[in-house]
């Protein structure tokens, strides 16, 4: 791999009139110098100079060079430690070489090079260190004489980056990759070298070191998951979003048998929303899609799931609120679109739609608090909403979910729980909204719900008009009748 670097320094190079000794730097180097030591400095025709440098564990190497070569044939280049050969024929450039070793070549065809090279052996031990456990997201900006240590708990540390306009980041070259806890571990790369890689990028051991040496900042956001949270996917990746971004529009094809995986990370927002799942049928049996909570390497449920023959045309869109889901597929031929929030059309109900309601605790399941929950789906009819609530977790005292169906001048009916309860039943009630709202702030507070919206059929509504406060309850319909003639 061959890379180029171009950069601005306030550095003074000025050719010498003098006669320079341009013989060859004796190796291996182990020591700051340069060469010519007269500075910048032509060199003769059919010139060759190859110069080792041995790089202690620790140290990093900073050489900044001046060319003035225009001619093929005349170039000043530098080796690293994993054979990536950096061209440094830009006018100024520099290059840090991090390993056990570099290596320093230049060779001119004319008599027209002029070249110039420093370099300054660097201890970086004293570096501080930004510990982060796998499963984090975070941006690849570094703070100056720092540097970010990702450990699993259990076993390798697999990366992976994304940027929000998904192009391919050349500025990863600027990043180092170590091989173990801090920058005296085994040297892999730069981060851009690191990804490219034939298997799966990961460290050997429990941990993995990214740092910039050049504090310029790079366009990407990383991830790092346990390896064998992601290992056993036949493809995993990693896209960013931001408030601001169009929806997002995707495709995957899952071999048979094979699951592959995503994970959305939305840079500054807390509402995500699938917008359209089309599953194309493949004719090898069960296809599904699941989403759960937050990176693979969180072990969590899935909380949505959808296969082949669901309604899913009226399904969506489907809210999810939280900053980061994962989207496990299997053996499917999937094409989605995500969509970040607030998101207006998740409050529009129509006869046929179908979804799910869950509270943010649920999608984030690290978060220790969140705030009061309440949504409302509204409609232009007065239609049948039919709806059960899965499972409801009271945390505390107090707290507690209310479903409210009603319609406008009219009272409405509702359901409440205060105490933790499961399979709660369908219901239904005839409105022009339902609202649903929970209390719930702490981490160990959470609901799940599933609704549809139906025709009118009947006016004779089922319902709960009192408050659940046992953990074991049975279902007491009430049937109330509604003067739903005002509202056809």
């Amino acid at each position: 791999m061959q890379l180029f670097f171009t950069f601005s320094f306030a550095f003074y190079f000025a050719f010498s009139s003098e006669a320079v000794d341009l013989s060859c730097p004796n190796s291996p180097v182990t020591s700051d110098g340069k060469f010519p030591s007269g500075g910048l400095t032509k060199f003769p025709a059919g010139y060759s100079c190859s110069v080792d440098f041995q790089i202690p564990k620790g140290k990093v190497v900073k050489f900044v060079t001046q060319a003035d070569a225009s001619s093929d044939g005349d170039q000043i280049s530098i080796r690293d430690a994993v054979s990536t050969v950096y061209e440094m024929g830009e006018p100024q450039s520099l290059m840090y070489a991090a390993g056990d070793k570099a290596n320093l070549l230049i060779i001119t065809k004319t008599s027209n090079a002029s070249f110039f090279v420093m370099w300054q052996y660097i201890d970086v031990t004293g570096y501080t260190k930004i510990q982060k456990p796998t499963g984090t997201i975070l941006p690849l900006n570094f703070t100056q004489g720092s540097y970010y240590q990702f450990t699993s708990s259990k076993n390798r540390v697999a990366l992976h980056t994304a940027t929000l306009d998904r192009i391919f980041d050349m500025s990863l070259s600027r990043v180092y990759v170590y091989d173990g806890e801090d920058l005296s571990s085994n040297f892999l790369g730069t981060l851009l070298h690191f990804l490219n890689t034939k298997n799966m990028s990961a460290s050997t051991g429990k941990s993995l070191t990214l740092v910039n040496f050049y504090g310029i900042p790079t366009l990407s956001y990383a991830i790092a998951n346990d390896y064998s949270a992601v290992s056993h996917y036949d493809k995993y990746s990693f896209f960013v979003l931001a408030s601001s971004s169009a929806e997002f529009l995707g495709g995957v094809v899952v071999p048979d048998m094979l699951e592959s995986a995503i994970t959305m990370y939305c840079i500054d927002c807390q509402e995500l929303y699938i917008t359209d799942l089309i599953l194309l049928d493949q004719r090898n049996g069960l296809q599904t899609v699941h989403f759960k909570p937050l990176s693979p390497t969180h072990v969590d449920n899935n909380l949505l799931i959808y296969k082949l023959g669901d309604p899913l045309p009226k399904s969506f869109p489907q809210q999810i609120l939280t900053n980061t889901f994962t989207m496990i597929m299997y053996q499917c031929d999937l094409h989605y679109s995500i969509a970040t929030g607030p998101l207006y059309t998740w409050s529009l109900g129509y006869s046929g739609r179908n979804g799910y309601i869950i509270s943010p605790s649920a999608w984030n399941p690290t978060t220790a608090l969140t705030t009061p929950f309440s949504t409302n789906i509204t409609t232009t009819d007065t239609v049948k909403f039919v709806f059960n609530l899965q499972s409801v977790v009271v945390d505390k005292p107090g707290d507690k979910i209310r479903i409210e169906v009603g319609s406008s001048g009219v009272k409405p009916v509702f359901v409440e729980f205060n105490t933790t309860a499961m399979n709660t039943g369908t219901k239904a009630a005839y409105g022009t909204y339902m609202t649903t709202s929970f209390t719930g702030t702490t981490v160990g507070a959470s609901f799940i719900m599933n609704f549809n919206i139906e025709d009118i059929a009947s006016t004779t509504v089922p319902v709960e008009t009192t408050t659940k406060s046992s953990n074991i309850w049975y279902t007491l319909s009430v049937f109330i009748f509604v003067a739903i003639f005002e509202f056809l």
